[in-house]
């Protein structure tokens, strides 16, 4: 019996690109830069004051290698750069826990926005167009949703129009056979708005 050793394992239907990765691009650009840009100034001062520390310890700002013995000075300097490097880390999070909370109010909103307005859209009551504010994201599809709205707007009131019509139709008709036909038109347009 031979076997068929070339047998190749199938791959993911949908294979991800870099192209996909990045979906709104001024949106993930501007974040990642801010992030970048945070970390460097994060790392920037934590070698400062580690150079700083070392150099006061070495050239008598507070400690004196002369007077004391060389493995408490090295002690101290450890728990000035730990204490320092760690309150300049907290800062940086402070920072960008605050950046993120601004950043996402203005991915958040919008969003909100255009949920709450395609639910009351698919509920049939009639929406006012998107507005959203100077700083926030998503301003294309808002612009989009607002072209479908009043699309939408357009078609309800044809078929207000269309209904007015069909009853007055039906009011003047003189045969049963053709309010009959009426009456199913009428329930078509209803069941379209």
């Amino acid at each position: 019996m031979a076997t068929n050793t070339n047998v190749k394992a199938t791959g993911r239907p949908y294979k991800r690109q870099v192209r996909n990765i990045i979906i709104h691009r001024p949106m993930q650009r501007e974040f990642s830069f801010m992030l970048i840009a945070l970390f460097m100034v994060a790392s920037a001062a934590i070698a400062w004051i580690i150079h700083q520390t070392i150099r006061d310890a070495a050239f008598g700002g507070g400690l004196q290698f002369g007077k004391i013995n060389p493995f408490q000075i090295l002690s101290e300097v450890s728990h000035q750069v730990i204490m320092r490097v760690t309150l300049v880390l907290i800062a940086t999070l402070m920072i960008i826990g605050g950046y993120g909370i601004a950043f996402l109010h203005r991915v958040a909103g919008p969003m909100f926005r255009i949920r709450q307005t395609l639910l009351r859209l698919n509920r049939g009551e009639s929406v006012p167009d998107i507005k959203l504010r100077e700083g926030d994201f998503f301003h294309e599809m808002a612009h989009d949703l607002n072209v479908l709205i009043k699309h939408s707007r357009l078609t309800q009131e044809k078929l207000s129009e269309m209904k007015n019509g069909l009853n007055e139709i039906s009011r003047s008709a003189s045969s049963d056979e053709v309010r009959g036909k009426v009456q199913r038109l009428k329930e078509l347009v209803d069941s379209i708005s």
